[in-house]
């Protein structure tokens, strides 16, 4: 009967102790695996690269302005208003006038340019006089800016200055001349470019000057405005 018993409780604690053998053998959840980085990450972790790519290399448009020789003219009517000295109205001796420009510059980069430009008028009879024979000379330096690059159209701002003579015969018969300093010139345009060396656009110019070599009998310096809009040409050298 005993060996009964014990044969009985022997078959109960076997498979016990064989799994509280198996839960108390060691760790090896931490020991690398045979033929596995043991650097590598775990295998439920997802690494995910976000580096940006790198952005692609786009070379700068080509500059068709830079070393270029610019050569324009320009016809337009033009208006002389203020006054030519304290005591001489503009309209004394000018009437509405004609007047052609020209300009000749070189572009220091894809937006600037500089230059020389030159302008010459001829007036109709002012209000004091029957046969005035008026005309003005002008001729100075500017800085031009060009607001696009590479396209057909090509509008632009030009700041600039320079000398002045306007004259003109008075009622008398006499000549009565003005020169002085053409302060400031500025002008308003756009180039469309029929070809590649070849272009024409609206034009439009305003400027002030003061003359300090006047008759006697004129007065104090004072400041005369010139307005001119008209068409301009221009030669783009060697083209675009």
């Amino acid at each position: 009967m005993k060996r009964a018993l014990l044969v009985c409780a022997g078959t109960l604690l076997c498979p016990a102790l064989a799994l509280a053998d198996a839960a108390s053998g060691p760790d090896t959840s931490s020991a690398p695996q045979a033929g596995l980085d043991p650097d590598a990450p775990p295998t439920t972790v997802h690494l995910v690269d976000d580096a940006e790519p790198e952005a692609p290399l786009i070379p700068p448009a080509r500059d068709v302005l830079g070393s270029h020789l610019l050569v324009g003219a320009a016809v337009s009517p033009t208006w002389s208003l203020g006054k030519l000295a304290s005591d001489v109205a503009a309209v004394r001796g000018l009437g509405t006038g004609i007047g052609a420009r020209a300009d000749a510059g070189v572009g220091l980069s894809r937006w600037v340019s500089v230059g020389l430009w030159g302008g010459f008028t001829s007036y109709t009879d002012g209000d004091r006089c029957d046969s005035c024979g008026a005309r003005a000379f002008s001729i100075g330096p500017f800085v031009r800016y060009h607001l696009s690059q590479g396209l057909r159209f090509n509008p632009w701002l030009s700041l600039g200055g320079g000398y002045r003579q306007v004259s003109f015969k008075d009622s008398a018969g006499g000549r009565q001349s003005f020169s002085g300093v053409e302060w400031l010139r500025l002008e308003l345009g756009a180039d469309y470019y029929a070809f590649s060396g070849f272009a024409l656009g609206p034009y439009g110019a305003v400027s002030l000057s003061s003359y300090t070599k006047r008759p006697d009998n004129a007065g104090d310096a004072s400041v005369n405005t010139e307005l001119s809009v008209g068409l301009r040409l221009l030669l783009d050298l060697p083209g675009r």
